[in-house]
């Protein structure tokens, strides 16, 4: 049993069930730690209690607990709370005010109720806690956030990852450690003690009969122990006699068990309901009960409410002017998107959803909002945002047998791109399938053409290049279709993807004339002129590509640059992680090593990986073990190969799997373990040829020809490489191509 005599508060922490002890256990081992808590459990657990006992024996239990209940605030003082503020900061900031973060000093900061932290305040949250900064509002000075945030929720947080309402990186920051409390129904043997403890407590002492204790531990406590605290409390004051037997128990334990239980049922009923706004969801069903109820008459509805009917019109007129101002959101969010100003769209999309009621008669609406709101949350944080996701699945809930089928094909697509960046690419396949499938039914050109660019993206990191190819040629895409700026159901430039899928394919196919062409073309669309700056970003990132893989330094290093910066200022996080992947690539080809490496590193972990950059994983990998490579660096270059051929393999993602074998052989071989990096290089030929990467065979070849000369082969060098060059034209050579002819010519084999 934990010693309640050292923790104040905390005297409430009773108990000696299995449950409960490994509860003790876990708090004893988390406790002396830094790091962010998350402590579950139902409501009326102890949760606060247990908040205070990680403090209590934290590193810092002299210092401030300041606790924070996230669902008692108002949205709008919430931030100035949490963060302060600074003089002038808004209307009425007349002087400055610290916020809790501040206040806090090395102490722990408890935000009970996170599941009602408003989600636009999450990422910031999210921001203190991966870099231990924060700014007040109106404030230009970044402070130190130096305590430790333990949060607690009653709720199921990883149920709200999946529908939207919280986000999925703040989840897991902060559930570095998970404390589950128990119910009171998980440790019916610590009731006794409870009990007494709680009856100790009260201005006249109890004591209980061991019969009314058996009585108190087989009853239900839905409201746990606070429910059995608040029950000893009415007992002290109303309790004819200290002596407590189960016929003085009984009246109040019925009383309180039928009472608490149909409250606790209602409650629950309501919060069950959709939408965020749970109290006024519960206000519009009342009242659209009491006027289902008395025939749409007003005055009778208004008796069965218990109000008077200027108070029922007042807030039907009110729900009147909510929907007119979620139209009115509706549209200025249509419009941002429009103009690819996505983040500004967020909000405008959120607060239309906030306003519109849960009715038939508005579920046009709320497909087009939750749509909007999808497309918009994707270009901002990545196609793996969670919320993004949630969206596209609410909207294809609503739509059904509402909208047509252009528009859930839309979300579908939405769904399609969430498995392929998770590296589902198996059921991405699926879904792609489908998805051409219901566009022939459909027969909408657009439709048909996103299909066919997701069957391509699919195919491409499944490493069937040839079928990618064709796919495009099927759909009319080559060369970027239609030519222009091709837009399809997602409001994007698909002839920029389409192009970007071209030359990616026809460069692992050897088709480098081709891959060159479409470089070409991209570049043509990357200019400042192009209006659209999501579409600008699209043909950034396909000329980068290009460039790194043709290692065209000279486009490289402005192409990177502007992918950054224009994604930075547009709020394309994802799209900002590439650019600095890429940047990293330029750099590192200046010799600048470290500088270099920490670009990629801070672009793929900060940004990509983050906002859905998984699927990047091999590329980014390769990349960044030539730059090891390159720095001197072999163990590091295979220890980071290794295992990015482990989750290529796991995930059939074999768009660059021979790339990464050949960089890990040449790994072995900086560090003079010639005959292992022979192994390698043959077997990532070997990949090379069964996948048909034209490019990854000439990367091989050349290695293992270079080795092959090196250990006195020359011969054996020059007709394996010999063979590995059939086939390919020697016209628009990528420099693997050059470097594999000009080792040929030095060992004596014409081409």
């Amino acid at each position: 049993m934990f010693d309640p005599s050292s923790f104040g508060t905390m005297a409430e922490i009773v108990g000696e069930s299995p449950a409960f002890r490994c509860l003790q256990s876990l708090v004893e081992r988390v406790a002396p730690t830094d790091h962010p808590l998350l402590v579950c459990g139902p409501t009326g657990s102890g949760k606060e209690v247990v908040a205070r006992q990680v403090h209590a024996r934290s590193r810092s239990p002299e210092q401030p607990f300041v606790d924070l209940n996230c669902g008692a605030i108002p949205e709008n003082l919430i931030e100035s709370e949490l963060f302060g503020h600074a003089r002038g900061a808004f209307t009425g900031a007349t002087s400055q005010r610290p916020g809790y973060f501040q206040l806090v000093g090395r102490g722990t900061l408890f935000l009970d109720e996170i599941g009602e932290l408003p989600l636009a305040l999450q990422p910031r949250l999210l921001r203190v806690l991966e870099t231990r900064t924060f700014r007040p509002i109106g404030s230009s000075e970044s402070l130190r956030f130096e305590g430790r945030v333990v949060a607690a929720t009653h709720r199921d947080l990883l149920a709200m990852v999946r529908e939207g309402s919280f986000r999925e990186d703040l989840y897991y920051r902060l559930a570095v450690f998970v404390i589950e409390v128990p119910g009171l129904d998980q440790r019916r043997e610590d009731i006794p003690a409870l009990v007494r403890h709680f009856a100790a407590r009260q201005p006249r002492p109890l004591s209980f009969s061991a019969e009314a204790l058996e009585r108190l531990t087989r009853a239900a406590w839905p409201g746990h122990v606070r429910q059995l605290r608040n029950l000893i409390d009415r007992l002290g004051v109303l309790a004819l006699s200290a002596q407590i037997g189960v016929e003085a128990l009984e009246p109040f334990l019925a009383a309180d068990g039928a009472a608490r239980a149909g409250q606790d049922s209602l409650a629950d009923a309501l919060l069950a309901l959709e939408g965020d706004d749970k109290l006024l969801v519960a206000e519009n069903l009342l009242i659209d009960r009491a006027l289902q109820r008395s025939g749409g008459n007003k005055s009778a509805a208004a008796q069965l409410l218990g109000v008077g009917r200027k108070v029922v019109e007042r807030r039907l007129k009110s729900r009147e002017a909510r929907s007119h101002e979620a139209e009115t959101l509706l549209e200025e969010g249509r419009q941002r998107v429009e103009a690819a100003e996505f983040r500004q769209a967020i909000p405008l999309l959120r607060r239309c959803l906030e306003k519109l009621p849960r009715r038939d008669d508005v579920r046009a609406l709320q497909f087009e909002a939750y749509r909007l709101l999808g497309v918009s949350l994707r270009s901002v944080n990545g196609w793996l945002c969670a919320e993004a996701c949630a969206c596209y699945e609410a909207a294809l809930k609503v739509g059904e047998g509402l909208c047509g089928s252009t528009e859930l094909a839309s979300m579908q697509f939405g769904i399609w791109s969430t498995q392929l960046m998770t590296l589902e690419l198996g059921r991405a396949r699926a879904t792609a399938q489908d998805m051409l499938q219901r566009a022939r039914d459909l027969g909408s050109p657009a439709a048909l053409d996103e299909a066919h660019l997701a069957m391509v993206n699919t195919l491409f990191w499944l490493g069937d290049c040839a079928e990618a190819l064709a796919c495009l040629a099927r759909g009319g895409l080559l060369q970027g279709g239609r030519g222009g700026e091709h837009n399809g159901l997602q409001g994007f430039d698909l002839s920029a993807l389409a192009l970007t899928f071209e030359g990616l394919a026809a460069f692992q196919l050897g088709a480098f004339a081709q891959a060159r062409q479409a470089l070409q073309r991209l570049l043509l669309r990357v200019g400042e002129d192009n209006p659209h700056a999501f579409n600008r970003a699209l043909a950034l990132q396909g000329a980068a590509w290009l460039a790194c893989l043709f290692e065209d330094m000279e486009h490289l290093g402005p192409l990177a640059t502007d992918l950054e910066s224009l994604s930075e200022a547009h709020g394309f996080t994802f799209y900002r992680g590439i650019g600095q992947v890429f940047r990293g690539c330029h750099i590192g080809s200046l010799g600048t090593f470290d500088e270099a490496e920490r670009f990629m590193l801070e672009g793929y972990r900060q940004h990509m990986l983050s906002h859905g950059g998984r699927l990047f994983h091999s590329f980014q990998a390769w990349q960044r073990g030539e730059l090891l490579l390159r720095a001197g660096r072999p163990d590091d270059c295979e220890r980071l190969l290794a295992d990015a051929l482990d989750m290529a393999l796991e995930h059939q993602e074999r768009a660059y799997l021979g790339e990464l074998l050949a960089t890990k052989a040449r790994a072995r071989w900086a560090q003079d373990d010639l005959d292992g990096a022979e192994q390698e290089l043959r077997s990532a030929l070997s990949t090379a040829l069964a996948l048909g990467s034209v490019s990854a065979r000439i990367a091989a070849a050349t290695q293992l020809a270079r080795l092959l000369q090196q250990t006195r082969r020359p011969e054996q060098a020059a007709e394996l490489l010999s063979r590995a060059l059939r086939g390919v034209a020697p016209d628009a050579p990528s420099p693997g191509l050059a470097r594999a002819l000009r080792l040929l010519e030095e060992l004596g084999t014409r081409p």
